[in-house]
């Protein structure tokens, strides 16, 4: 398995079992790096300070994952990723898919959201903290989406039952949507909305649930 991207050698690099952070400077970096539709569409969802893009914020980007062994420079002076960092150079160059998972409502922060990328090689859940971090989990490609996400709607509404979540499912060819919210012991699910009285769909049961968030994932994307 290779990145086509920059030629870092994926398959010498084993998916960490743990959760971990990037800077917003290193995440920068590691963007800046694709030269693809995918990556400029990466750079639009993940970039929430556009300043960690100025060349002194990706000089210290570099600077921060060589200290942790997760970048090097060649004999050339060309530079290599290495570990967690090439997983995530790869996923958000490659991309194929990206679902927003966030909360709406009056009482929710901002950065109350999850993006969840997918490529062919790896995959990425990747939340927002504080300073433009980022805390990210990678996995498998073959993951079960559906149940992944509906998962973490229901992790949502366990934080704030009042508010509703909105799923946002993104590829290079289109996008789709799906606003959910709690009713009675159910939950009121509409597909494509656009704004207040638009969508369709209806209240679904807890089983029900994830047959339609499984839904925003009938058509295969192209790797």
């Amino acid at each position: 398995m290779s990145d086509p991207m920059k030629g870092t050698p994926l398959a010498a690099f084993d998916l960490p079992d743990e959760v971990f952070g990037l800077g917003a400077g290193e995440l920068a970096y590691l963007l800046s790096r694709h030269e693809t539709p995918a990556g400029e569409r990466s750079r639009r969802i993940l970039m929430l300070d556009p300043r960690a893009a100025d060349e002194g914020a990706l000089l210290a980007g570099a600077s921060g994952l060589a200290a942790r062994g997760w970048f090097r420079l060649k004999d050339d002076d060309s530079g290599e990723t290495l570990s967690n960092a090439a997983l995530v150079e790869y996923v958000t160059g490659a991309t194929t898919r990206w679902t927003r998972i966030g909360l709406v409502g009056d009482d929710v922060s901002q950065l109350d959201f999850v993006v969840f990328l997918e490529s062919d090689a790896v995959t990425a859940l990747m939340q927002p903290r504080q300073l433009a971090s980022w805390f990210i989990r990678l996995g498998e490609p073959d993951v079960d989406r559906a149940a992944l996400v509906t998962a973490l709607v229901r992790e949502r509404f366990e934080a704030n039952p009042s508010s509703g979540v909105f799923l946002e499912v993104q590829t290079l060819e289109g996008t789709s949507n799906l606003a959910i919210r709690r009713s009675g012991s159910g939950f009121e699910a509409l597909r494509d909305v656009a704004g207040p009285g638009t969508g369709t769909g209806g209240v679904v049961d807890d089983a029900g649930l994830q047959e339609v968030v499984g839904g925003l994932y009938a058509e295969e994307v192209p790797a």
